[in-house]
């Protein structure tokens, strides 16, 4: 019995530990969804970057890549979370170039 609730108890702790520590290592940016999950990283959201929604819709020849993401940004000032997401793929792998709420 004792062995289950450590069981349990380490197993929830890994679910708040480990995703900002391991979020640098899975996000390198070598596909477009990792790019766009390595930018919600660097935002300071970490744990968004494991669960955010991700669905590509279309491009454009300016910006590159567009992607709709569905997550949430809770240190928003205006509380707009942005949604779309432009990519470009440059000499280092794939870049977020652009992000915002839409048009």
């Amino acid at each position: 019995m004792r062995r289950k609730i450590y069981f349990v108890l380490f197993f929830m702790m890994s679910l708040f530990i480990f995703p900002p520590l391991l979020a640098p290592t899975f996000h390198d940016s070598d596909s477009q969804k990792s790019a766009i999950r390595a930018e919600l990283t660097e935002r300071g959201h970490p744990y968004q970057s494991f669960i955010a929604y991700i669905e590509e819709n279309g491009s454009d020849p300016e910006y590159g890549e567009r992607f709709d993401v569905t997550w949430h940004d809770f240190d928003s000032a205006t509380g707009m979370t942005p949604t779309i997401f432009y990519v470009k793929k440059n000499d280092k792998g794939y870049e977020v170039v652009s992000a915002g709420t839409g048009p």
